[in-house]
Order: structure tokens, then C-alpha cells, then sequence
């Protein structure tokens, strides 16, 4: 799990969108300033002989670039981002990591279309586009370099609402998350997006 987090990477508008659904994702994604994003995981590694992982979570997000990223079930790893810095804390080992915000590849596909929706044809290349039910499933792919995502779905019902997302990692590891609550415009503290005093890798 710590390899997973610990590397950070998370429209000239979508005229390949067959469906509609995601044209519509989009453009509801330009008014958004603030989200809360509370999501079930699971995680499959086949270096670990595809072992399946189960975790829960809430993402906190707020334009451009901050976010808080925490586990409320299977771990309790999080991630910070102030906008500018990017902190990864594992509070049972007292250890973290922090790195500079400063390339695409160090945020997480999700917050660079919450950051972007208008740029999303220049982030991202469209692998497929099909209609599962009421569901528009969309498969992308990274277009900048030195991502470790291999593939990025989108799954968005007929309400312009994010229902799930899925992420297929180079090394073959795939996590798929079930959106629970999806909030956006609401009042978040800043305090949520304050990085904890890191020295060495170790927390003070």
C-alpha cells in the first residue's frame, strides 16, 4: 500500500464523448471549487499474487490542487497537498514523505480533471467510450510523461455524477474506488489541507 501512495502523482470540451454523460461530468466540473468524495477501494496486486485489499475513505478537495486524501477503513495512511507540496503520512510507522507539486505526473488523475475539466483532451487520450446501462464507461489514458498509470476509467450515470473511477498502474496493480457521497461547494477548512511537520522521513 505504501508503494501505491507514496508516489503522487489523485476541455476543449469532449467532442469523442458518444454518450453524454461525460460532456456533462465535465462541464459541472468547471463550477466546482470545493468537494468531499467519500469512496469504497479495492485494491488487486499481482506481486502479491493478487491479493485483493479492502479499504474505505474521504477525499477533501478544494481548486487548485489541495486535497486531503485519508483512510477511515483497512489503513490509516493519508495524503496532503497544500498545492504547492505533497505529504505522504503513514502515522503507525511515524514515517512520511514529502515532495514538491511540480509535474502531472505527481498528482493523481482525478485532481488533475477536478483542477482541469477544460484541459481534459490535452491531459488525457480516449482509449474507449460505451454505455453500460445508465452508466457512460469511459477508459483513458495518460497523454503526459512519466505517469505510473497505465489506464484511468470513468464511470458516469445520467445525472453527471462520478460513480466510480478505476486506476490500472504499470506494474499491473488496480484499484478500483465506489463513490459513496459526492459534495461539492461546501465549506472545508483549510486546516485540512496543512501538511504535518516532516523531518528526514520521520514525523516530528
Amino acid at each position: 500500500m505504501k508503494k501505491i501512495l507514496s508516489i503522487w502523482f489523485f476541455v476543449l470540451f469532449l467532442t469523442t464523448s458518444a454518450y453524454g454523460n461525460v460532456n456533462c461530468f465535465l462541464e459541472k466540473l468547471k463550477s466546482v471549487k470545493t468537494l468531499k468524495l467519500v469512496f469504497s477501494q479495492e485494491t488487486k496486486i499481482p506481486m502479491a499474487g493478487d491479493e485483493v485489499d479492502l479499504y474505505g475513505g474521504v477525499i477533501y478537495y478544494k481548486k487548485p490542487s489541495k486535497f486531503r486524501w485519508e483512510y477511515t477503513r483497512g489503513g490509516d495512511i493519508f495524503v496532503v497537498s497544500d498545492g504547492k507540496f505533497i505529504e505522504t503520512v503513514f502515522p503507525s510507522d511515524k514515517q512520511c514523505q514529502v515532495a514538491e507539486l511540480d509535474s502531472k505526473s505527481e498528482l493523481f488523475p482525478l485532481f488533475q480533471i477536478l483542477d482541469s475539466p477544460d484541459r481534459f483532451d490535452e491531459l488525457f487520450e480516449v482509449l474507449n467510450d460505451e454505455k453500460d446501462g445508465k452508466i457512460e464507461v469511459l477508459e483513458l489514458k495518460p497523454k503526459y510523461k512519466d505517469s505510473i498509470f497505465e489506464k484511468i476509467v470513468l464511470f458516469i450515470g445520467k445525472n453527471c455524477k462520478l460513480k466510480a473511477f478505476k486506476t490500472v498502474q504499470l506494474d499491473g496493480t488496480s484499484s478500483t474506488y465506489i463513490v459513496k457521497e459526492f459534495r461539492e461547494n461546501i465549506d472545508i477548512s483549510e486546516d485540512l489541507f496543512e501538511l504535518i511537520p516532516c523531518f528526514q522521513g520521520f514525523l516530528r
